[in-house]
């Protein structure tokens, strides 16, 4: 008999920590947004080509200084450093966002309200190295 019970113990043991950990590993994943190449809701989207063409680039939350960021995906620009290569943009977030020519808020500076959709103007294109969320 005693053995019986220690099995139940084990065995319920066992499902509660499978369950428990289960539970665990799914808690936050879709929590946070994440750099993963696909532009979700509350996201700025940076692409490597015009018409939002190519690898993209997907932000969250600002970023002062692209240097060490990569577009993702299968596209044109993949693996490419976003630092002076964004071609186009899109800002599927509620928020406006500020894009600068420079890293840590320095050269010019264009606004993209949100939904925004369009190509980098001759003065933006090829020369964008952070960006700020705004309000």
């Amino acid at each position: 008999m005693q053995r019986t019970a220690l099995r139940r113990v084990a065995v319920t043991a066992l499902a509660l920590a499978a369950l428990g950990g289960g539970a665990l590993a799914t808690a936050g994943s879709a929590s946070a947004l994440q750099r993963d190449g696909h532009v979700e809701a509350g996201e700025l989207g940076l692409y490597y080509s015009p018409d939002r063409g190519g690898a993209v680039f997907d932000l969250g939350n600002s970023d002062e200084d692209f240097s060490d960021d990569q577009f993702l995906g299968t596209g044109a620009g993949a693996g490419q450093s976003v630092d002076d290569n964004t071609a186009s943009y899109w800002n599927n977030d509620t928020y406006t966002w500020l894009v600068y020519t420079g890293t840590y808020r320095q050269g010019l500076a264009a606004s993209l309200p949100p939904g925004y959709i369009g190509n980098a103007t001759a003065t933006f294109r090829h020369q964008i190295s952070s960006a700020y969320l705004g309000n």
